[in-house]
């Protein structure tokens, strides 16, 4: 791994953080605009890494699941998944979306457990606070300082029918994720010869993240 690709993954490792630190949000939260939603929740979720991280070795499908729990009220993964597809979407069958969305969820969750393992303490900042927005779409703007320096992170945050705010996408220093995933998607169909279960088969969200881009 060269050293670029090193500096990439230790950056995707931070905003794999900062995704989580956005994501300790109950659904009561949809009451809250996003801005305060990602500013406000970082000290409980690192709090939660910090209780579980432990397990990552001895037991890490509970240290998943914990993240995962974390997680699950804010990021919208059908969407994502679905996008992720891309045009292939619309050729895939019904069960066949439910697999990926599935397995980009596990793998997805799995590094983003991996990645914020050692990543107990950082300063978090939104840096374009502002009132509740009318729309239905928000990209909230947020540095993530450690050792590693700053990392600036967009988030892309869409208000479904219920009134709450989910993440669709995060840019991490330019870099569109959302366009990444989508790209490696495209690249794994093409390379498996249009057969969309071997690529689902085959999705491995760390290696995707870490290592094919940057």
């Amino acid at each position: 791994m060269n050293n670029a690709r090193q500096s990439f993954t230790r950056r995707a490792r931070l905003v794999l953080c900062a995704v989580l630190v956005a994501a300790w949000a109950p659904f009561a939260s949809a009451a809250q605009d996003p801005y305060a939603m990602i500013e406000g929740v970082s000290q409980k979720l690192l709090g939660v890494i910090r209780a579980n991280a432990q397990y990552m070795n001895s037991d890490p499908q509970r240290y998943y699941s914990a993240v995962d729990s974390v997680l699950e009220p804010v990021v919208d993964f059908n969407f994502i998944a679905r996008g992720v597809m891309g045009r292939y979407a619309k050729q895939s069958t019904t069960a066949q979306r439910s697999r990926f969305t599935s397995a980009f969820r596990k793998d997805l969750v799995a590094t983003f457990a991996r990645g914020v393992a050692s990543f107990g303490d950082m300063e978090v900042r939104v840096v374009n606070p502002g009132t509740p927005p009318s729309g239905r779409r928000v990209n909230v703007l947020q540095e993530v300082r450690s050792q590693e320096g700053i990392t600036k992170v967009s988030y892309t945050l869409v208000r479904n029918r219920a009134g709450q705010w989910k993440l669709i996408n995060v840019i991490l220093n330019g870099v569109n994720l959302g366009k990444t995933f989508r790209s490696q998607f495209a690249q794994a169909v093409q390379t498996h010869g249009g057969d969309i279960d071997k690529v689902i088969a085959n999705w491995s969200a760390a290696d995707n993240v870490a290592n094919q881009v940057g």
